[in-house]
């Protein structure tokens, strides 16, 4: 495999989610302003046709697909093992993999599938990764979720809903997770050169409902039904990740959320609550930890990865 030198000034953006949607206009859209795009999806025959059009909007440039499913933590661990061994240094992260579904799922690792998908597998990924976003100018980690738009319905003892009843908690508590993740990284990064943004895109003419989990059929239906007439394009709702992971002026905005035509939005009170933030972060570390490689960014930039004590 090529290792892109570090020293080299040809970005390089990791997309998640890259196959469909929201994910596969961010890679497009980074791909036509100039990065070498690595993208990440579960289905090999997408991930063959976004491949295909990547390098029709760049052509000559060594795009990557890594097959995977992100619901699984070891299947990222590989991803980002994998991402190692194509490129050293990152310009952006943009993670917009994800899904909606109102009844818990155990994955074979015994974890319930949308909160790892949604959250628990976006937590691995910046712990392996942000050694390689400190090795660029301007590293961006840009998280696609529903910035600020759900309210506190973590329970952390019981995470993986063994004792739940289904219910929008389901996905939603996974929403405000990354709410803290963007705000408590954040403030861990502050003074290197990564900035951490969080994006509500708006309500996107994706797969989402028609592959929602839980749903009763008629109302994946109907929602899919009335997506068209009340929804924006993927590629609209792609400006704004696009524009915070590529754009040079979106600089000094780490820890900001956005919504919808760059659109910055208010940080609500519940995720400036540091011991809600740093309790999240321990049990994440715990569940984790177990994938972490022997080498992650604590090493290199002291205190940014230690659990709280």
């Amino acid at each position: 495999m090529v290792i892109v030198n570090m020293r080299s000034s040809a970005r390089v953006a990791l997309v998640t989610g890259g196959t469909d949607g929201i994910g596969r206009a961010v890679a497009l859209q980074l791909a036509a302003g100039g990065d070498r795009v690595i993208f990440v999806g579960r289905d090999e025959e997408r991930g063959a046709q976004v491949l295909t059009e990547l390098r029709a909007t760049r052509p000559g440039v060594q795009h990557v697909y890594l097959q995977a499913d992100l619901s699984l933590l070891a299947e990222t661990a590989r991803v980002a093992q994998a991402v190692g061994e194509h490129t050293q240094r990152l310009d952006a992260v943009v993670c917009c993999a994800g899904v909606l579904s109102t009844q818990p799922e155990l994955t074979r690792e015994g974890l319930d599938r949308t909160f790892v998908l949604n959250y628990l597998s976006r937590y691995l990924l910046v712990w392996r990764l942000l050694p390689s976003l400190l090795l660029s100018p301007s590293g961006r980690l840009v998280l696609v979720a529903n910035a600020g738009k759900y309210p506190d319905t973590l329970d952390l003892i019981d995470l993986h809903l063994r004792r739940a009843k289904p219910g929008l908690h389901v996905s939603g508590r996974t929403q405000f997770a990354n709410d803290l993740l963007a705000t408590e990284l954040a403030e861990r990064v502050r003074g290197t050169r990564v900035e951490v943004t969080c994006v509500f895109p708006g309500l996107v003419r994706t797969s989402v409902f028609r592959n929602a989990r839980g749903l009763p059929a008629f109302a994946r239906t109907l929602a899919t039904l009335l997506q068209p007439l009340i929804a924006m394009p993927p590629d609209r709702a792609a400006l704004t990740p696009a524009y915070l992971a590529q754009n040079p002026a979106a600089t000094g905005i780490s820890g900001a959320f956005f919504g919808p035509n760059r659109k910055q939005i208010p940080l609500p009170p519940r995720v400036l609550q540091r011991d809600r933030r740093l309790a999240l972060w321990d049990v994440s570390h715990a569940l984790v930890r177990d994938y972490l490689a022997d080498t992650h960014p604590a090493h290199d930039e002291p205190g940014l990865f230690v659990v709280n004590r």
